[in-house]
C-alpha cells in the first residue's frame, strides 16, 4: 500500500486548569477573575456525558491510547505529537479545546453571541489564548499550526490580534460564527478585518459551537444544539458571498470546519441557481458565479468524513477538501483514524487521496510538503499505509 503524509486540519489543544491553565498568559490585573472563571466554568466531562450515548464514550475510553493518557497531548506538545504519529498524522492545526476543564478564559472562543458574555474579558481571554498557543506551536512550528481567537466587537483589537497571531507564528484565525447584537459579516465594519486576513494570507475560519443559542436545560437540548450548530456555522459564507466580501478580496481565504461537507453541492448548486436567475442583477456586484468564488477561495474540513462525502468529492471540489482527526474529541476518529481511512478512501486514485490528506492542507496553511513527507518516512509502514 502507498504511504501517505497525513495532515489533520482539526485537532484540539488547552491547558488543564488544574495545572494553572491560562494564569501565566492573562494579564496580571485579570488573574483573580480568571480564578473565578475557571472555578465556575461547566464540568466538561458531566458535558461530554450528557451529550453523547454512553455507548461511543464506553468504546473510546478502553482504547488503548486513552487508557495510557493519551488525551494529556492537549496540553503538553511532545506528547501531542507523539499520539498524532501513532493516528498516522505528522502536522496538524490547532482549534481551541474544553474537553478537558482547559477552555479558553471567559469562554472568549464562544463569540460575542454567548449568552451573558461579557466583551471586555472576551478581548481579555483571547490575548491570553494566543500567547499561551504561540507558546505551544512553537515547540514544533513546522508541524504544528495554530489558529488564534479573534474577539469582533472591536475591530482595531481584531486587526491587532490577526497581525500579532501572524508575527508569532500562528497560521490562521477564528471567526465567530454568531455576532450576537452586532451587525452581520455584510456589514461594511468588518472591511478592516477582511484586509488584514487577506494581506497577511490568514485564512478565517468557523467552527462548530460558536453561533447556536441558548437552548435551556430541558430535554433534546442538547441534541437540538448538535442539529443545529453545524448549520449555524456554515452561515456566515452566504454573508461573504452576497456581501460582496470574496469579490472585494480575491486573495482571502475561508475554512469550514467540523460541520460536515455534504451540504455544499447543494448549496452551491442553490446560489449558483440564485445568480443566474431570480436575482441575475446580482451580476453588476458580482463577477463570478458563487461556485466560482467557492473554487477559489473555500476549504471545507471533512472531520466526519463519510462514505457519501468521499463519492461526492468532486462536487464538493477535492481541492477545496481537507480532513482532520478531531484529536482528542469522542466524535473524532482518533484513536483509530488509518483504519477509518483505510475503508473510507479505498478504490480513490492516489492524488487525489493525497491531496485530501496533505497537499491541499498544506496549500492553505503553508506546510512544507518535504519537510513533512521526512517526518512521515520516521514512522512504521502501519502508522501510514492506506
Amino acid at each position: 500500500m502507498p504511504r501517505y503524509t497525513i495532515i489533520s486540519t482539526d485537532c484540539h489543544a488547552g491547558p488543564l486548569h488544574s495545572e494553572g491553565g491560562f494564569l501565566d498568559y492573562i494579564d496580571p490585573a485579570y488573574r483573580e477573575a480568571l480564578k473565578e472563571d475557571m472555578a465556575k466554568e461547566r464540568d466538561a466531562k458531566r458535558f461530554q456525558e450528557d451529550l453523547f450515548a454512553p455507548e461511543l464514550i464506553e468504546e473510546m475510553e478502553h482504547t488503548e491510547a486513552v487508557m495510557h493518557g493519551g488525551r494529556t497531548g492537549v496540553a503538553d506538545p511532545d506528547r501531542h505529537l507523539k499520539e498524532l504519529a501513532l493516528d498516522g498524522v505528522v502536522a496538524d492545526i490547532i482549534f481551541p479545546d474544553g474537553s478537558q476543564q482547559n477552555a479558553p478564559p471567559f469562554r472568549c472562543a464562544s463569540g460575542p453571541g454567548d449568552k451573558g458574555a461579557n466583551h471586555k474579558l472576551q478581548g481579555i481571554g483571547a490575548w491570553a489564548y494566543n500567547r499561551w498557543l504561540a507558546d505551544f506551536v512553537s515547540y514544533a512550528p513546522k508541524r504544528i499550526g495554530g489558529l488564534a481567537l479573534m474577539t469582533i466587537h472591536d475591530i482595531d483589537e481584531a486587526v491587532r490580534q490577526v497581525t500579532w497571531a501572524k508575527e508569532h507564528g500562528l497560521r490562521g484565525v477564528l471567526l465567530p460564527a454568531g455576532v450576537g447584537d452586532l451587525p452581520f459579516y455584510h456589514h461594511p465594519r468588518y472591511e478592516p478585518i477582511w484586509s488584514v486576513c487577506e494581506d497577511l494570507g490568514m485564512p478565517i475560519h468557523t467552527h462548530v459551537g460558536s453561533a447556536t443559542p441558548d437552548y435551556g436545560d430541558l430535554p433534546g437540548s442538547l441534541t437540538i444544539f448538535a442539529t443545529e450548530s453545524m448549520w449555524f456555522s456554515h452561515r456566515p459564507f452566504w454573508y461573504l458571498l452576497w456581501g460582496a466580501v470574496f469579490e472585494r478580496h480575491p486573495k482571502l481565504q475561508m475554512v469550514f470546519a467540523e460541520q460536515g461537507a455534504d451540504w455544499v453541492p447543494d448549496l452551491i448548486t442553490l446560489l449558483d441557481f440564485m445568480y443566474e436567475t431570480y436575482f441575475a442583477h446580482e451580476q453588476k456586484r458580482l463577477s463570478l458565479k458563487p461556485s466560482e468564488y467557492w473554487q477559489r477561495q473555500c476549504t471545507v474540513q471533512a472531520m466526519f468524513l463519510s462514505h457519501k462525502e468521499v463519492s461526492m468529492r468532486h462536487a464538493i471540489g477535492i481541492e477545496n477538501m481537507t480532513w482532520g482527526s478531531d484529536y482528542p474529541h469522542y466524535e473524532g476518529s482518533w484513536p483509530k483514524s488509518i483504519g477509518h481511512l483505510r475503508t473510507l478512501l479505498d478504490g480513490v486514485p492516489e492524488d487525489e487521496v493525497r491531496a485530501l490528506l496533505s497537499g491541499n492542507a498544506a496549500r492553505v496553511y503553508g506546510f512544507d510538503l518535504d519537510e513533512l513527507d521526512a517526518v512521515a518516512a520516521t514512522l512504521p509502514a502501519e502508522c501510514c499505509e492506506i
